[in-house]
């Protein structure tokens, strides 16, 4: 594998860990909890756009 095939792979990981996220705050109970959950989505997203870029 390519080093660009890793960066790849891994930016599709980071954006599905990102759409967990968003779902795990979806269901939260708690306001912290949603608010956390919805920032390490977003944190996962950033990542994944450096990757990519």
């Amino acid at each position: 594998m390519s080093k660009a095939d890793v960066k790849a792979k891994l930016a599709k990981v980071k954006i599905a860990l990102a759409e967990k996220c968003d779902r795990l705050a979806s269901v939260a109970g708690s306001t912290p909890k949603k608010r956390t959950m919805k920032w390490q989505a977003a944190r996962f997203r950033r990542q994944a756009a450096d990757l990519t870029r």
